[in-house]
This record gives structure tokens, C-alpha cells and sequence, in this order.
């Protein structure tokens, strides 16, 4: 019977460091073929039947569901261009051009992969067609809790969070031109104390 119950404990000693370990390497593995543009991440085959085992894993996990490569591409930023974590009580500016696509989105979400809502019980997002434009095609956008003129996206509330920016039927998916795009800078303006 000691056998039994020391083979018992090894076992779940086992299932659980394992599973642990497992969980800490999807949580923080963010799979081989990650495309880093300044402050943004994407993961270009993560939609596809070549992602590796642990970009499937994630998008498992969190219950995502990627883009396919035909369809478009999501970047993710985290940190600004100082390398500090996104927080809901600053306001940012994202400055600069995006990738060609017929259309992209720009929304924010906590780090669970949530959208983060505005006052008024709506996603806080953008559309690119939405946007006031530089004659250049350049724009600036703030991201924060405080009303700004031009393009403003609301974020409220406290703790981090991040901005995805979705390019939908873009040409750099499917040309390979990705490591030549441009992506908008993430600056930090000032923080509500």
C-alpha cells in the first residue's frame, strides 16, 4: 500500500509540475516566426496549417481565432517606444503610417485578449477610414482616457493593456514584404496620477 500511495504522489507531483511547466511555455513562448516591427509583434503564421506546436498551443488556449494569411495580419504592442507597458491612465501617441491594406483596424484589449470598452458601452476601436490624415497619409492617434482633437482612441480604467492593429487584405501577406513595412510609433504623452 506505501507503494501505491508513493507512486500516487509521484504521479501527481508530475501532473502538475508538467502542466505548470506546460502553461508557463505557452503563456510566454510566443512561438518561432515572430515578426517584430518597433513596438509591434505579429505572428504571421499563426493562422496557418505551418504555425509551430506552440503558436497552436496558444491560439488554443486563449481561444483566439488568427487571421488566415489571406486575409490579414495583427500586430500587437505592448510597450511604448521607451519600452514601457502600455497603462489605461496615459495617454499615448501612435504617430506614423501602417502597412498598405484595404482596411485596418485598431482596437484595445487588457492582457487576456479582451476588448476593452469606451464610457458609452462600446468597443474602443478605430477604422482606418475613419481616421483625420497628414496630406502624406500620416496620422496621429491618441490613446487615452482623456478627449483629444482628431483621431482619439478611449481607453479608461487602470492597469496595462494592449493595442492590436489589424491590416485586412493587405499585400504584405502574401508578396513577403513584411520585414520592409512601416509601423506607427507608440509614445508615451502623460500620465493621470
Amino acid at each position: 500500500m506505501r507503494a501505491f500511495s508513493e507512486l500516487f504522489a509521484i504521479l501527481l507531483i508530475g501532473l502538475f509540475v508538467g502542466g505548470g511547466l506546460a502553461w508557463l511555455s505557452i503563456q510566454n513562448n510566443h512561438g518561432f516566426g515572430t515578426l517584430s516591427i518597433g513596438q509591434w509583434t505579429a505572428w504571421p503564421l499563426a493562422g496557418s496549417v505551418n504555425a509551430d506546436p506552440y503558436s497552436k498551443a496558444k491560439v488554443a488556449a486563449a481561444g483566439d481565432v488568427p487571421l488566415g494569411a489571406a486575409e490579414g495580419l495583427a500586430f500587437h504592442a505592448l510597450i511604448d517606444r521607451r519600452g514601457n507597458v502600455l497603462k489605461r491612465n496615459c495617454q499615448y501617441q501612435l504617430s506614423g503610417l501602417t502597412p498598405p491594406a484595404r482596411l485596418w483596424t485598431l482596437t484595445a484589449h487588457d492582457m487576456k485578449n479582451r476588448v476593452l470598452f469606451k464610457s458609452d458601452g462600446r468597443p474602443s476601436q478605430l477604422l482606418s477610414r475613419q481616421l483625420i490624415r497628414e496630406s502624406d497619409g500620416r496620422f496621429r492617434i491618441t490613446a487615452g482616457p482623456n478627449i483629444s482633437a482628431e483621431n482619439w482612441l478611449e481607453v479608461d480604467g487602470d492597469g496595462p493593456y494592449q493595442l492590436i492593429l489589424r491590416l485586412y487584405d493587405s499585400p504584405i501577406t502574401s508578396t513577403g514584404g513584411i520585414a520592409d513595412a512601416e509601423m506607427p510609433s507608440v509614445s508615451l504623452v502623460e500620465c493621470d496620477t
